[in-house]
């Protein structure tokens, strides 16, 4: 598969008065080929929305990025001028409720994009728009495009989003928690509606959650985030199936799936690190059953331990 997006070594700070107040994300390096599937997971805070917005080139003021992201290869600017997003790179947002504008139609909100991105009369605007309200299997097209957003469901606002983000064809299509707000059956609806696309469509797609049932589900690789690292990474099978990092495997025992009947489900002592500068050693020490002494004096990078499959611990794969 052609690699289609590759982060390289990114880092985002905040600067407040001249002066760093905090660095969320430190050193992420990820690639995604056509047509592949690649999720981000980690609690609150690891730096995952930090991650896709810096692809978008849609940080917040304030943010200082440095690094980069390189789409076929070409470095993107990171304060988004001259951006491919929108025609290359598109993004569903996390809450589609309150992603569209209230006080306007989604018909209306949709031929906003068409009329960014493309040279369409008002009438080819609307079969366009129409066109792919029922590739994400809406029914009546016409009536949604009329709608506005309080008068459909989470499920139906869900699909109008999936369908306006590939409005403009695009080869990248960013997910940021795309089920979290839908019930099970819903949610699952609309993941197989993401593989049907992906396999008509031909795009790939970075997939930010907390589910590791959805990236168990759709995911041909995953990367584990901590503290806005990559601490952990490779095929999905490879990956659950035999975690070599310490805070993969307490993501993994806390799924209720795995819970012993009678016993108290497992869970991760402590919180991701507030404020990440300054921090030495490995940002999971305080949190690990496995830290000794060194942990405290080495920051570990990526390392093999299988084929495709990467651990940031010095004690990687130790139980």
């Amino acid at each position: 598969m052609t690699q289609l997006l590759h982060i390289d070594d990114l880092e985002i700070a905040f600067e407040e008065r001249g002066a760093l107040t905090n660095r969320p994300v430190r050193g992420i390096t990820l690639s995604i080929a056509s047509r592949e599937v690649v999720g981000i997971v980690g609690e609150t805070g690891c730096g995952k929305s930090l991650t896709g917005l810096a692809v978008l080139g849609l940080l917040p003021n304030g943010a200082v990025p440095s690094g980069r992201v390189l789409l076929d290869g070409i470095e993107q600017p990171h304060d988004g001028s001259g951006s491919a997003r929108g025609d290359v790179i598109s993004i569903v947002f996390q809450n589609p409720g309150t992603a569209f504008n209230p006080v306007f139609t989604l018909g209306e909100q949709m031929r906003d994009v068409v009329a960014r991105h493309r040279r369409l009369g008002r009438a080819a605007s609307t079969a366009h728009i129409l066109e792919y309200l029922g590739q994400v299997g809406l029914p009546d097209p016409e009536r949604i495009f009329r709608s506005y957003p309080h008068e459909l469901s989470g499920g139906m606002l869900q699909r109008a989003m999936i369908a306006m983000a590939l409005l403009c064809e695009p080869r990248l299509l960013i997910l940021d928690e795309p089920t979290t707000a839908l019930d099970v059956t819903i949610a699952k609806q609309i993941l197989d509606l993401i593989l049907s696309l992906r396999d008509r469509f031909g795009f790939g797609v970075l997939l930010i959650t907390h589910n590791l049932g959805v990236v168990r589900e759709v995911c041909d690789r995953v990367a584990v985030l901590y503290a806005g690292r990559v601490v952990e990474s490779g095929p999905t099978d490879a990956v659950l199936k035999a975690p070599a990092h310490p805070y993969t495997r307490g993501l993994l025992g806390a799924l209720p799936a795995r819970h012993v009947p009678g016993q108290p489900l497992e869970a991760i002592p402590g919180t991701v690190p507030g404020n990440l500068l300054g921090l030495a050693g490995c940002s999971f020490q305080d949190r690990c059953p496995l830290a000794i002494d060194r942990c405290a004096e080495i920051d570990p990078g990526l390392e093999p331990i299988a084929p495709l499959h990467e651990a940031a611990c010095i004690r990687a794969g130790a139980r």
